[in-house]
């Protein structure tokens, strides 16, 4: 199975996105 450099950048945003928003709601709620 080959794995493609779309494949990759798809991946990591999905992972990203999540922990981007999760730091922003805490440095929201810890104001």
């Amino acid at each position: 199975m080959e794995i493609s450099t779309t494949q990759i950048s798809i991946i990591l945003l999905i992972a990203l996105i999540p922990a981007f928003f999760s730091l922003k709601l805490g440095k929201e709620l810890y104001k």
